[in-house]
């Protein structure tokens, strides 16, 4: 019974003073985070993203309108960090096995915010492909406790894939940045290759997680709107990758769904 419990990500006893102070540490770092994406958003401790972003152009950097997710990202991290903390959470071994992950994963996306601000885009590629691994560990984690009713999946599971799709995609178009920035810039052709290893990784991760939905909502916007942006701008390679993958990733999320909620991993 209790390893079942366990599994279940349910209480095991009463919380610990550990994690108490992995609780709060969780809701710190996500308020840390989401004040540091706005006030990086708005260049207060640097240049604006968008701006360095244009400085070097990238053929698979999204239109800007993608980039409005991070609200919706950031509400949505919130949200789960006050979910952990409520006094029945706190003792559950499924944030035992992700809390400290997600103070790791914030760590660095606040970091990268900051880094790349100040034009060190090399350092800041470290640090997003950083953040990429901590949320795929952490959706491994997750995939060992399967959601225990709705709350977990709205508040729980829901929220980190819901981020790590996104962030699957902002690591490719990152990297391509990246490459201008050293003097390297990609040519349609190259550029649709790596978008293609970039869905590719997305719909695998689609079909593992225990949160398809979520996880395929983030990366499908972000392909949508690098499949408009270089529509636009006549990019065909592209555009045909861009919009090939949306439609695999929302397949692979419907396929996920049909299966249930159950472990990808094991």
């Amino acid at each position: 019974m209790a390893s079942t419990t366990a599994r279940a990500g349910r209480p095991v006893g009463p919380a610990t003073a550990a994690d108490t102070a992995r609780t709060w540490v969780v809701l710190a770092a996500a308020v840390l985070q989401a004040v540091a994406g706005s006030l990086g958003g708005s260049g207060v401790f640097g240049e604006d993203q968008r701006v360095l972003s244009d400085r070097y152009p990238s053929l698979i950097t999204p239109a800007t309108v993608a980039f409005s997710i991070w609200g919706l990202i950031y509400v949505a991290l919130l949200v789960y960090a006050v979910y952990q903390s409520l006094p029945g959470q706190r003792s559950r071994p499924v944030h035992r096995a992700t809390g400290w992950l997600f103070v790791v994963s914030a760590a660095c996306n606040a970091g990268w915010i900051v880094v790349f601000s100040q034009e060190f885009l090399g350092t800041a590629q470290l640090l997003i492909v950083a953040l990429l691994v901590t949320l795929a560990l952490t959706l491994r984690r997750l995939a060992a406790f399967p959601a225990d009713g709705v709350a977990d999946r709205a508040l729980l599971h829901g929220p980190l894939a819901f981020y790590a799709g996104w962030v699957s995609l902002a690591t490719v178009a990152g990297f391509s940045v990246t490459l201008t920035y050293w003097g390297l810039p990609l040519g349609p052709v190259t550029a649709a290759v790596l978008l293609l290893v970039g869905v590719v990784a997305a719909g695998l991760a689609t079909r593992r997680t225990t949160a398809a939905l979520p996880y395929a909502a983030t990366a499908a916007w972000a392909l949508f709107w690098v499949a408009v942006e270089s529509g636009s701008a006549g990019t065909v390679p592209v555009a045909v990758v861009a919009a090939a993958g949306v439609v695999a990733v929302v397949v692979a999320a419907v396929l996920r769904a049909r299966e249930g909620l159950r472990p990808a991993f094991g």
